[in-house]
């Protein structure tokens, strides 16, 4: 048995519905009618929406060309002197003058530190006086040796005499070489009381002050030399069979990353070093106006050659990050792709992976640029 009660009310709000059929009761709203309502609008504006044609971008393409492009090793290295050293005294004394401060640029043989030569000087005189006594004694030597070998082919003297006579003239003799060397030794150590710079540079370091004693291994300064600068840098494992003498370099400064500095490999390793498994190698730098220091970092390009490869713009190149990519356009469409480019110089660059030859490409990417826009 069924029952259909009706209740209202006036006034605005809604009108229910009370349906009892078997114990189930049932309550029905006028309200529910307005929200079909309004979601079959909703789906028809979509729908609208929906049917307005698709806007296209404009942009000029070029297509992708080939070429061949340098390739480049980027690898990281650190400026040193062409020369670095700690000069030693080489002599035994007081120092008594310094010729040399902190910056001070010296030429090859200039003197740097003094020490006091007295007792040298003392010591040099007597080895020339013993120079010209062993002298002495050697002529007279000899002259007895050049009587005894007269004697001894006459027969007026015995093997005995003659014997003797030759090895006071070998003794006299010896004595003699041994009085010059030690005139020789002497005169170094007077030479060394003055102690001279061993190559162009600058004093990066005054270790000595006046009235100090030194010994011969004493260092006294530190010299450094300038122009050139040694460009040390280390070549993987995977790349050292294509590194060669000559080979050009360009380098940039952290402390100038916008300037590059161009230069050629001078020296290579003979081999790989066992713990790190790389190459060392290095190029000399021109420094003649001393803007470049010994310790600056830079990061360097060395060219290995050149391989075929596809080429785009470099405008066609867009950078996300680490990443790069191109728009190549498929079907009217645009394509976001993203490649893999060489260093290269110059207005193109070399795509290693993400393009082939003859694709159409954005000549100029944007940032406003999506994947599978239409392209106008």
């Amino acid at each position: 048995m069924q029952k259909l009660h009706r209740q209202g009310r006036t006034g605005k709000g809604p009108t229910f519905k009370v349906l009892v059929a078997g114990g189930l009761v049932l309550t029905l709203g006028a309200g529910c009618g307005q929200r079909v309502d309004a979601a079959e609008t909703k789906n028809a504006a979509a729908a609208t929406q929906g049917s307005a044609p698709e806007a296209a971008v404009k942009a000029d393409t070029v297509q992708v060309g080939e070429a061949k492009v340098p390739r480049f090793l980027t690898v990281t290295g650190s400026l040193t002197a062409y020369e670095d050293s700690d000069v030693a005294a080489g002599a035994t004394g007081k120092v008594v003058s310094v010729h040399a401060e902190r910056g001070s640029v010296v030429r090859k043989g200039d003197a740097l530190v003094k020490l006091d030569g007295r007792v040298a000087a003392a010591s040099l005189e007597e080895a020339r006086a013993q120079v010209t006594l062993a002298q002495s004694q050697k002529q007279l030597a000899d002259a007895d040796c050049d009587r005894a070998d007269k004697l001894f082919k006459e027969g007026t003297s015995s093997v005995a005499e003659h014997d003797r006579a030759q090895a006071q003239c070998r003794n006299a003799a010896a004595q003699a070489a041994s009085a010059a060397a030690r005139l020789s030794m002497l005169e170094i150590n007077v030479t060394d009381t003055t102690i001279r710079a061993p190559f162009d540079g600058v004093v990066s370091e005054r270790v000595v002050s006046v009235g100090e004693y030194v010994r011969a291994d004493s260092k006294v300064v530190t010299l450094v030399a300038l122009n050139p600068l040694r460009l040390s840098i280390t070549v993987p494992e995977s790349s050292a069979a294509f590194i060669k003498k000559d080979q050009p370099v360009e380098f940039t400064l952290t402390a100038e990353p916008n300037k590059t500095h161009q230069t050629k490999l001078s020296f290579v390793g003979a081999g790989l070093r066992n713990g790190t498994r790389d190459l060392v190698v290095e190029a000399l730098v021109p420094n003649e106006k001393r803007e470049l220091m010994p310790g600056q970092f830079a990061t360097a390009r060395v060219q290995l050659g050149e391989q075929q490869l596809p080429v785009v713009p470099r405008t066609a190149v867009l950078g996300e990050g680490s990443r790069r990519k191109v728009f190549v356009v498929s079907d009217g469409r645009l394509e976001e792709r993203i490649v893999q480019v060489s260093e290269s110089a110059g207005d193109s660059l070399g795509v290693m992976a993400g393009v082939r030859p003859g694709e159409r490409v954005v000549a100029v990417a944007r940032d406003d640029l999506r994947d599978g826009q239409k392209l106008q």
